[in-house]
């Protein structure tokens, strides 16, 4: 991202919306954050973890805010509506403007959204595709130059994984070395944690040679994960699911390996089979 935004630091009263349409266009020529999708920028509060206050202004009849406590979405308002409902109707705007003021003291926020982020941005890609379908475009028509609005998530499958990653990492903490989650039918990366490309595609061919090698010369096959001990007190774990391996370097002496199999990996699986629940 190649703007730069400022986190102004404010308590923050989430009864009520917070700025008139005034105070909105002041806070446009202080803070010009724009040219954004509400989806992606979600996205973005949510890996990074921020407890603030998330202004968008799309233009003058449409503006509202999001709060996040902790990268957890707690409520959204938008006109009179308030929670799940506000944020299904901001999350698919694009070019809008941007505001984050960061919340000092959480004790009084009220979370009306229980919902997953990933799911509610899944579910706005749902609702848009079949607005498109049956051609039906009056409500994106009252946005301000948006005649041909991209679905919210281009790549679905990369922003699930993606968010698997960041529990894995919250879960795991300073344990976590790297991780990378790549497509074994396909051959390619789809999520990565500190992992280069390069790396997570060699683990690729490496898990590649194996089944190879152990097939061809010995008439086995590789089982469903295999382990490496490396230098430093770091394990490489590579786990096949599905059409996916999972590769994950960790300090073993911080997280151990029956915690990550047993307790983490099984958390992370689960939440990523609920973002498949249609």
């Amino acid at each position: 991202m190649n703007k730069d935004f400022k986190l102004i630091i404010d308590n923050e009263d989430l009864e009520s919306p917070p700025a008139t349409e005034s105070a909105i266009k002041d806070e446009l020529q202080r803070w010009p954050l724009f040219g954004l999708s509400v989806g992606s920028f979600l996205q973005v509060i949510a890996m990074e973890r921020q407890t603030c206050i998330m202004e968008v202004y799309l233009n003058t009849n449409h503006w509202g805010h999001f709060c996040f406590v902790e990268g957890e979405l707690y409520d959204a308002v938008y006109g009179e509506l308030h929670g799940e409902m506000a944020a299904m109707e901001m999350i698919s705007w694009e070019n809008v403007r941007l505001n984050i003021k960061q919340i000092l003291n959480t004790s009084g926020i009220v979370r009306r959204i229980d919902k997953n982020l990933m799911l509610l941005l899944m579910e706005s890609s749902r609702r848009r595709d079949e607005v498109q379908e049956n051609g039906d475009h009056d409500h994106l028509e009252d946005a301000d130059g948006i005649e041909d609005m991209e679905i919210v998530i281009d790549d679905v499958e990369r922003a699930k994984l993606s968010a698997c990653l960041s529990i894995m990492s919250k879960e795991m903490g300073d344990a976590l070395t790297a991780a990378s989650i790549a497509n074994m039918n396909e051959g390619k990366v789809m999520a990565s944690y500190h992992a280069p490309a390069e790396a997570a595609e060699a683990f690729l061919r490496l898990t590649k040679y194996l089944k190879n090698a152990f097939s061809a010369n010995m008439s086995v096959e590789l089982g469903d994960h295999f382990i490496l001990s490396l230098k430093d007190q770091q394990t490489l774990v590579a786990l096949m699911i599905g059409d996916y391996q999972w590769c994950v370097v960790f300090n073993h002496a911080k997280c151990t390996l029956g915690l990550l199999r047993n307790v983490i990996m099984p958390k992370v699986i689960k939440t990523l089979n609920d973002m498949n629940i249609e």
